[in-house]
């Protein structure tokens, strides 16, 4: 429902190649967490699902835009340029600084592009020959998004809550065991004191 209603909330508008053009990027992100069903198990795998929508680099000369449209198209252009100089960087051997904060695109799609995850691209051409200039860029694009290797592996934690119940129970059992020994000692009348802070820390 919410992919509905984000797609239906999305700006369109006309131009002279286009008459339900976009008039920005999409991006719909699907967090996932999963537990075991075992109960003693801390283990909790998290990952993330991006489905992005590219809004479409726009020749000025070719879509006819002006005024709100035309900026609209400047501002979709410097997002892809940002976006290809971040493919270029990472493409390239040795490149020391990676640009990922030159946008919020960018910024957002850092995990998928050189980051720790599975990316597909679908690139979207045009077939006709007075589209030619545009379908050779798309292509130049898709080609140097292959360059890029992403470092994938499984996003694993512990569980806080399993974990806390874990360390209570084994500390309780330690408890147990303790007073079975000072019982066997003649040690019954033994008691403990709490830690105090400065002890707990010295075990931190």
């Amino acid at each position: 429902a919410l992919l509905f209603e984000g797609e239906s909330n999305r700006a369109v508008a006309n131009h002279t190649l286009n008459k339900h053009s976009t008039r920005g990027h999409a991006i719909f992100t699907v967090y996932t967490t999963i537990r075991s069903r075992v109960e003693s198990s801390g283990r909790v795998l998290s990952s993330k699902l991006h489905l992005v929508d590219l809004a479409g680099s726009e020749r000025l000369k070719k879509t006819g835009t002006a005024g709100e449209r035309m900026a609209e198209s400047m501002a979709i252009n410097r997002s892809l340029s940002y976006l290809e100089q971040l493919v270029v960087a990472l493409a390239s051997k040795g490149r020391a600084h990676l640009p990922y904060r030159q946008s919020k695109l960018t910024h957002l799609l850092k995990d998928a592009i050189g980051g720790n995850s599975k990316t597909l691209l679908l690139a979207c051409i045009f077939g006709e020959a007075q589209h030619l200039e545009e379908t050779v860029s798309t292509l130049h694009f898709a080609s140097r998004c292959m360059r890029v290797t992403n470092a994938v592996s499984v996003n694993e934690q512990a569980d806080p809550a399993v974990l806390l119940r874990r360390y209570e129970a084994e500390i309780k059992q330690l408890k147990r065991e303790l007073a079975m020994h000072d019982s066997l000692a003649s040690r019954s009348r033994v008691t403990y004191d709490p830690f105090t802070e400065v002890q707990q820390a010295e075990l931190r």
